[in-house]
């Protein structure tokens, strides 16, 4: 896979380890849930600031992977 297949993801919040996230097919009223440890690693965030953040993630077929945080202030 590419850039051009990367997806947006924004993560709305995390609570006890798990991050509720919204994507093109995950809305609002239904987020998706994905273990904040797999955002944050890849990310290079801690979890606790993974809400409000948007990314973009693969989608294997099984799960989304490879998270990259998009405008990353610290660069």
């Amino acid at each position: 896979m590419n850039d051009a297949s990367r997806v947006p993801v924004r993560v709305v919040i995390t609570v006890g380890g798990v991050s509720e996230v919204v994507t093109p097919w995950h809305p609002l009223q239904a987020p998706l849930r994905v273990p904040a440890v797999d955002i944050a690693a890849d990310a290079g965030l801690p979890a606790n600031e993974l809400p409000g953040r948007h990314f973009t993630a693969l989608w294997d077929g099984e799960a989304f992977r490879d998270f990259r945080l998009v405008h990353d202030p610290r660069l």
